[in-house]
This record gives C-alpha cells, structure tokens and sequence, in this order.
C-alpha cells in the first residue's frame, strides 16, 4: 500500500491494468470492458483513502478523449442531423426524460445534486457528462467546492453496471419482438456492394461521368471490341460496352435491367495490362479534399472504385471527402501503380501518425473555449469545461476535415487509441479520488443509490423502445442501433451487434453517438447549474 501511495504511476497502471482484466470476465450476455478500470480504482482508493492521483492526471485524460469524440463523430454529425433527425428527436426525449426523473427521484431520497448528477451521467454511461459534472462542483485539487457535495463519482459508479444490463435486457427484448412481430424495416436484407460487369445491350447515350451522376455506381473499366482501358469522365458509352461496376447489389440489378445483361465473362479479372489494387492513403496534405480533387485519370490513367475506412467499404464518389488511413481501390496501367503510391503515400507508418500540430492546436483552441462562461436565463453561468469544450470544438473541427495546411482529422486507428487510452486513465483517476467516499455512501444510501440507477436507465431504455419500435416503426436493426447509440455504452452495442450482424445497426448507432454524447453533457451541466 506504501509503494501505491508513494507512487502515483504505479498506481495508475496497476488499476488499469486488473480493472482490463475484471472488463474482460463475461457477467453473462455482458462484460464491463474499460469501466473494469473505474471499478478496480475505486477497490484500491476504497482500501487506503490516501492512494490517489495528481489531478492533472485526469483533466488531461478527459480532455484528450473529449475531443477524440468529437474529432470521430464530426464527420457524421451533419449527416446525423439531416438524415436521421426523427431518431435524433427520441433520443433527445429520453435523455431528457432521464434528466427529469433523475432530480424527482434523487431529490425525493434527500441526494445531493453531486450525486443525482454523476447517476445521471453513470446511467447514461456518459464519462464525458461525469467529467462535466466534476468541473462545476469539484475545485482545482478534485475537492468538493461545498461539504453539501458529494463526489459525483460515486452515483457514477453504482449507475454505470446497473445501466450496462438493463440496456442488455432492452436490446434483448427488441430482438425478440422483431422475431414475433417484424417490421417491413426487418425483411429488408443487407445490401452488399458488387463488383461486376454489365454487358451494354442498349445506347444509352451518356458519358462516363454522366451515367454515374445518374446512378449510384462507379465504371472502373471499359472493354470495348476486346481492348479493356480505364474509363473516364468524357467517354461516350455505347452499345455492346462492357463495364466492370462498383455498385450496391440491388444497383446494379436495377442498372442491368434499364441498360442491358450481366456480361458472361469477367474482363477486369485480367490483370496482365490492367490491374487493381489497395492503396493507403499518408500523404497529409490530401486528407479532408474530395476525391476529384487528386486528378488521378488526368495524372495516371487511373480510377478509383471504393474507398475502405475502418471496416467499412464505401463507393468512391467524386466528391467523397477522403481521410488519412483511406485504402483506395484503384484501377490503372500496371506500370503507373509505382508513381500513384508515391502521390498517394501508401505508408502505414506515415499513416499512423498522430498529427501533432492539428492535435495540438485543436486541444489548444479547445481549453480556450473552456474558460468560456455562458450566462444562463434566472442567473448563473455555463463553464463549459475541460470535457464539453474539446469535445465541440472537436466535433466542429472533424466537420471542416482541414483549415488551409493544417489537418484536424486524425486516422481512425490513432483516433481509436488516443480515445481508449485516454479513456481507461481518466476512469482510472476517477476512481481512485472517490473509493473512500464510495464506502461511505453505500453505508448510508445504498438502496437509494440502487433505486436512482435503475428508474434512470428504465426511463431511457422504454422512451426509446416506444419511440423507435411502436412510432418509428424501426426494423429491429435500426431500433438497436439507436437504443445503443443513444445509450452511448460499447458493451450493449456489441452484444446486439453479435446478435443482429447488420450494418443498419452500426449506422443508427454512429448516427445517434455524437449528439446524445454532446446532448448529455450539456444537460448535467444544466442540472448542477440550476438545482445545486
């Protein structure tokens, strides 16, 4: 116990390390995954008060994961808005929902507004909400600014596990109400993207480019009297053309049936003049430009079909914004694939870079804008924070992708280690400044912890049940993804997705992720502002 509290680093791996061992053991259909830290912190504090970290530690944490989320989530949030605003609507309604009975109940038991908020935050499973909700009644040193506040930590802690398997259960109940009761949503089937050759039976008189403003599909090649080049914009497309397309499955059908008939031969499988190729995508200054803008027929003779981001392929469309760490499959001459590399980088060295400048200035401009305090209707003020600051100019930087030379957008797999990484310290650090506050709140206040938790996370999971199943009538797909998004926990997200493996599920849920997330912190924020 010495060497713990005689070292701070120590102290901070050692809890993270056993709470990624606890998130690891199944409780069931569940697992707790990076909270395990928060939990394994909170065991250490609990059994020695004074084991505990400087409290930069977990500003810095939070913030650097506060704008990781927004820098990830920027891209989509525009789209998320205009696309799916009616489940963005259900969502708004339940977090508020959570917010109203998390003061009605919590005041009923006689709890601190500390407390209301960090369960408010913990059933929300919404760190950056609790990190928030520290900022306004915890001081510099992480200690309570009045003695009438407890750590919000503490309603985090005994909220979070009680969410994780009630929104289990909620999934759980939509799977099986879809299997009973389908909706059309339901029989609808995942749409794959193909690649395959379309024999042109018909003139339709069109361009290259034309056709594909027309129809959502992208000619890589032409095989025209038996010679197969790279097709470009200004070619005029002719009748008994092949064209090797990059389409949904059902585009394409649709395309075959207006145009002509499924070619009985595959020319692009001859790679012997032609060739076709995953490309990454390092070079800096082309990430946040538009795919026209690399003028690769002009340069190259090349063309690019789709665009791999993640785990998730995507048809290259003219002006698909493209981000470092892209795999661009592109169709060209076999002797230019050495020169399109060069221009393109083709590094995941390079690739994996952190982007310190924009890193920096973004994080930069993001703490200027947290000592901003906004003047609240009734009196009192809005600091928005080391956690909502980043976290919106994150999410206003991931919109724009680039300022002139600087890049604000990060790969995705560097964003995805900065956010799990900064995750697991902040909890870590939470955790272990709450663990003796802990013992004693559930000494007293126990079953009134239990009681918040739960009619809190009830409160979520049935207003999004009612509005995106009974309402919305959403397919069981899209119902998941928005309880799960709106939730914001990873672990109900994966047991559904290995439930219903189905990409509408994944997309409801990054639709939904940056606003809830956002929507959440702003509103216990609001809560500590008006009823402290």
């Amino acid at each position: 116990m010495q060497w713990l509290i005689d070292s701070p680093l120590l102290t901070l791996f050692l809890a993270i390390a056993v709470g990624c061992l606890f998130g690891k053991i199944p409780f069931g259909p569940v697992s707790f995954g990076p909270a395990g830290a928060l939990f394994a912190a909170l065991a250490l504090s609990a059994l020695n008060p004074d084991i505990a970290l400087p409290p930069i530690v977990g500003s810095l944490a939070l913030c650097v994961f506060c704008y990781m989320v927004g820098i990830a989530a920027g891209p989509a949030f525009i789209s998320a808005i205009r696309t799916g605003w009616k489940q963005v609507v259900v969502s708004l309604i339940a977090i508020t929902g959570m917010a109203a009975v998390a003061l009605g109940v919590g005041r009923g038991f006689g709890l601190d507004i500390g407390t209301i908020a960090g369960s408010f935050a913990g059933a929300g499973t919404a760190t950056p909400a609790l990190g928030a909700v520290q900022g306004q009644l915890l001081d510099e040193t992480g200690v309570p600014i009045s003695e009438a506040v407890v750590d919000p930590a503490i309603g985090y802690a005994v909220a979070y596990p009680i969410t994780v398997f009630l929104t289990i259960l909620a999934c759980q109940y939509l799977i099986s109400a879809g299997r009973r009761k389908p909706t059309p949503q339901d029989s609808e089937p995942t749409v794959p993207i193909v690649v395959k050759t379309l024999e042109l039976t018909a003139d339709p008189g069109l361009t290259v480019a034309a056709f594909s403003a027309a129809h959502p599909a992208v000619i890589s090649r032409i095989t025209r009297a038996g010679q197969t080049v790279v097709a470009h914009d200004d070619q005029i497309l002719t009748a008994g053309d092949l064209l090797t397309l990059t389409a949904r499955a059902d585009d394409f059908d649709a395309i075959t049936d207006k145009f002509g008939r499924l070619a009985t031969s595959e020319p692009w499988m001859d790679r012997s003049t032609i060739d076709f190729r995953r490309i990454t995508l390092s070079e800096r200054t082309l990430s946040g430009r538009p795919l026209h803008d690399l003028r690769l027929d002009e340069r190259f003779d090349a063309t690019v079909s789709r665009v791999r981001r993640g785990d998730v392929d995507i048809i290259a469309t003219p002006d698909l914004v493209l981000m470092t760490g892209d795999r661009l499959r592109v169709t060209a001459p076999r002797d230019q694939f050495p020169e399109i590399a060069k221009a393109l980088g083709d590094s995941e060295r390079q690739a994996s870079d952190i982007n310190p400048v924009g890193l920096s200035i973004g994080l930069a401009l993001g703490l200027v804008l947290a000592f901003v305090a906004i003047p609240m209707p009734g009196g009192g003020t809005l600091t928005l924070g080391t956690a909502t600051a980043p976290l919106i100019v994150g999410v206003v930087l991931g919109i724009l992708g680039r300022t002139g030379p600087i890049v604000w957008t990060l790969p995705g797999n560097v964003s995805s280690t900065l956010n799990q990484y900064s995750l697991l310290v902040f909890l870590a650090a939470v955790g272990l400044g709450a663990g003796g506050g802990l013992v004693t709140a559930l000494k007293d206040d126990a079953l009134a912890l239990v009681i918040l938790g739960l009619t809190i996370a009830v409160v979520h999971a049935v207003i999004c049940i009612v509005g995106l199943r009974t309402i919305l009538k959403n397919g069981t797909a899209n119902a998941l993804g928005g309880l799960t998004g709106s939730q914001l926990n990873p672990a109900p997200y994966a047991y559904a997705m290995d439930k219903v493996p189905d990409q509408r599920l994944a997309v409801a849920y990054a639709t939904l992720f940056p606003i809830a997330m956002i929507f959440k912190v702003l509103v216990a924020q609001i809560m500590v502002v008006y009823f402290s």
